[in-house]
């Protein structure tokens, strides 16, 4: 092996000072591709006492130059001379430590990752995504790096959505690194300081570093340590279904009970109360509106003062049965700050009964008093809730004041009607509540309430001598007054307040364990496998279904997302289980296009090539040498690899290296010529990655690769089978009932070639039918021409209906 290790100039800043004589060496390492999803360096910069540098190294005697976090800068000359940026030549100073005996300053250094990976986040609400819409998988990241302290972005995910709270936990930079392997991207700084987001493809043979054994390598060797590969790579995770909840519906339901509690002789069943809601929200305004209406046999609903009024026998034992319209209940809700989750400020419940509930102690002592209608709905009670939160939505107060008719409340209270000349029918306070809760200290909560009521509801108030003037006399009964009062305290949580009422949802958060497993064949056949391996993954991309769907898509995000990840790391068992240790002197091509994973192609001993993703980098820099050294995955072994070097021709139709044509060559109109991920332009340059590189070799075209494995494509299948019944809940004349039958199979094959198959069976029924059972049918009797028919037609449209013999069949 013969590696150029000759002199290179070298520039050193560190806060902006140069620190180039004092440079002794410069080393460290990028960290290893894992499901962290972040690719982060740290090294170590070693600088020694220089002739005529006055600074002192000593951070001691010069703490504000070695401040954590200064920034560094490392420059080093490419093959020309001239001065370029470091791969990892951007970073930031994390600790200084200065050796007394040696007068030399060894800096711990890392790139901006390292630097920022310990904030956490203070309030869980700047992490977490909450939002009730859907989040792009970009728009988390970038808040999360904002929020870290990165600001400068480039490359993302595209399409990937994110509708429900992720609670994410850890560092900032964590739980961005876990959304990014999610999405089968990697997270890196580059030498410009800006946070790239690149996509990892463990298939990729475009190199970017040439290596000859025995010419330009300074080692090449097996690759130790590794796991060994298997058949089967399974991939885990949680698929977040948000189901869409339909919040303005009615629902009616039905309660069957026996006619005896209003007739002795009347036998069989009734319906003693039949309920319909209806609900209703209005985002705008944040209202939410729930109207129940109950309807009852009239004789459970009339007070049996007025039945003689309504009819007689024999009219009357039918007539109680009948439905009435018993009560009207209005319930709104009124919520504030609705975008963020809606706290309940406050509810008006209003109950419309029917007036002959109170009208019957009336009827009985003045009955002149009712002259037109005594029954109908009209409005009885009006309660009203009232809720006072701190800032950090904690319930402080509740205030619950009840409106009742003043006869409703008089009624029961030996009141003499014949001292009134028309009946109280309005709404007076029944009773007022008042709620609250104090913390008296971190652990200690205080809760303290009290109650006022009317004198005549009061213990004590029926015993009261009241005034024999009916105005004075309803004044007094009606009035408020103290009625009880309570305070307990407690450090055990017992009195902590109740959480906020939040705002009706309108979608519901289902969990759906999803599962991908990818299937290699490798060269050794037999039985001796090794064990499978199951990785398991956070913040699969979210889905959105209707109330009503209740079949999941194995083709969403969620699980492309899995299969991505189950190809990745089983092809990285592979690649890392055949990969190489290799090391060499820094060209120029990484100096202007490194990113993590790049490709290494190396000519063998034999003449074979060779094609590696570079893993986890290690640098070294003095002012003798610049050296990478890398653990290769191996891709694969590349047939006719051709170097773009020397004499490079391009035409109208094809590219020639030193006057080989190169097969595959696409010229494009503007005289460029692209062969797989390498665009060779006119005047003998390569570009990679948006990158311009000199023709220096570095870049080559690897022809085609043999992978070391073989990848077994899935095939999925469904079967759906349903069935549905439908019936009366009780019996009429007739029993009526409907049966939905249902089959239905798919499946899809893929290997070269998609062939989707489908078979669909249903069938209805509607009527009176005693039996429907497979052992009805004298399928004996079935001809055999009618089953040929039937068999040999692969389609519905393809059937000879004709030849069938239906007699027999049926």
């Amino acid at each position: 092996m013969s590696v150029n290790q000759s002199a290179r100039n070298v520039r050193l800043l560190i806060g902006g000072v140069d620190f180039t004589p004092c440079l002794i060496s410069f080393q460290g390492s990028d960290s290893h591709l894992d499901q962290s999803g972040l690719i982060t360096f740290t090294g170590q910069i070693l600088l020694g006492k220089a002739l005529g540098f006055t600074q002192s190294l000593d951070d001691r005697k010069s703490p504000s130059a070695f401040c954590r976090g200064k920034a560094v800068t490392l420059d080093i000359a490419d093959t020309s001379g001239q001065l370029r940026r470091h791969p990892r030549g951007t970073l930031r100073l994390l600790t200084p430590k200065y050796d007394t005996e040696k007068q030399q300053l060894t800096l711990e250094v890392g790139d901006l990752i390292t630097l920022l990976n310990f904030k956490e986040p203070t309030d869980p609400g700047k992490a977490d995504n909450k939002s009730n819409g859907s989040n792009t998988a970009n728009s988390v990241i970038t808040k999360l790096l904002s929020e870290a302290g990165i600001t400068t972005v480039l490359g993302g995910i595209s399409d990937t959505l994110y509708n429900y709270p992720l609670n994410l936990s850890g560092s900032y930079l964590q739980s961005a690194g876990k959304l990014l392997y999610a999405n089968n991207k990697i997270g890196w700084i580059d030498n410009q300081e800006q946070f790239r987001i690149t996509r990892v493809n463990v298939e990729s043979t475009q190199s970017l570093v040439s290596l000859t054994v025995g010419k330009n390598e300074l080692w090449y060797r097996r690759l130790g340590g590794a796991e060994s590969p298997c058949e089967k790579v399974k991939a885990v995770g949680t698929q977040m279904i948000t189901r869409e909840i339909e919040l303005d519906n009615e629902v009616t339901t039905e309660q069957y009970g026996s006619p005896v509690i209003l007739d002795p002789d009347t036998t069989g069943l009734i319906i003693i109360n039949k309920t319909t809601e209806n609900q209703k929200w209005d985002e705008d305004e944040g209202k939410f509106t729930i109207t129940s209406v109950t309807e009852k046999p009239w004789g459970l609903i009339v007070s049996r003062a007025f039945w003689d009024k309504f009819a007689e026998p024999p009219q009357l034992p039918p007539e109680l049965f009948r439905l009435f319209l018993g009560e009207n209940r209005i319930e709104e809700s009124q919520f504030e700050n609705v975008e963020d989750g809606g706290k309940l400020k406050q509810r008006i419940t209003t109950f419309n009964t029917d007036k002959s509930q109170y009208l019957a102690e009336i009827e009985e002592a003045r009955p002149d008093f009712i002259v037109g209608n005594f029954v109908g709905l009209t409005n009885t009670k009006v309660l009203t809730e009232t809720f006072t939160y701190s800032p950090k939505e904690v319930l402080l107060n509740k205030v619950t004041q009840t409106q009742e008719l003043a006869v409703t409340i008089l009624n029961g209270t030996n009141e003499n009607w014949d001292d009134w000349d028309t009946i109280p029918e309005y709404l007076t306070i029944s009773e007022y509540k008042y709620e609250e809760w104090k913390q008296i200290d971190k652990y200690t909560w205080q809760y303290e309430t009290y109650t006022l009521k009317p004198l005549i509801k009061t213990e004590g108030g029926s015993t009261i001598k009241y005034s024999d003037d009916v105005n004075d006399r309803a004044k007094q009964k009606l009035g408020l007054t103290f009625d009880s009062d309570e305070k307990r305290r407690s450090n055990s949580g017992q009195e902590t307040p109740p959480a906020a009422e939040r705002r009706p949802t309108i979608k519901r958060i289902e969990e759906n364990p999803v599962t991908y497993t990818a299937t290699f064949q490798d060269p050794c056949s037999g039985k001796f496998k090794q064990r499978e391996r199951t990785y398991s993954v956070d913040f699969l991309a979210g889905i959105t279904v209707p109330n009503t769907q209740f079949y999941i898509s194995s083709g969403s995000s969620a699980n492309r997302q899995l299969e991505a990840i189950a190809k990745l790391e089983g092809k990285l068992l592979r690649g890392r289980w055949q990969g190489q240790e290799m090391a060499g002197a820094i060209p120029n091509s990484l100096l202007n296009a490194y990113q993590p994973l790049f490709g290494v192609n190396v000519t063998e001993f034999d003449g074979t090539a060779q094609n590696y993703l570079a893993d986890g980098c290690s640098w070294v820099v003095t002012a003798q040498k610049a050296l990478f050294s890398c653990d290769g995955i191996w891709v694969g072994q590349s047939q006719s690899a051709i170097p773009v070097q020397g004499a490079i021709a391009i035409t109208g139709s094809t590219l020639s290296i030193n006057g080989a044509i190169i097969s595959g060559a696409v010229i494009t109109p503007e005289g460029n010529a692209v062969v797989g991920n390498v665009t060779i332009t006119p005047d003998g340059s390569t570009i990679i990655n948006g990158v311009t590189l000199s023709a220096d070799g570095n870049v080559v075209i690897p022809g085609a690769v043999t992978l070391p494995y073989i990848e077994i494509e899935n095939l999925s299948g469904g079967m759906a089978l349903g069935i549905e019944f439908k019936s009366y809940a009780y019996l009429l004349t007739t029993t009526t009932s409907q049966i939905q039958l249902g089959l239905g199979e798919s499946g899809q094959w893929s290997s070269g070639f998609v062939l989707p198959l489908g078979i669909g069976i249903g069938a209805g029924f509607t009527g009176d039918f005693t039996s429907l059972y497979w052992e009805d049918v004298n399928w004996g009797g079935v001809d055999e021409s009618a089953w040929n028919a039937i068999a040999t037609s692969p389609t519905w449209e393809s059937l000879i209906w004709d030849e069938v013999d239906w007699d027999r069949l049926l």
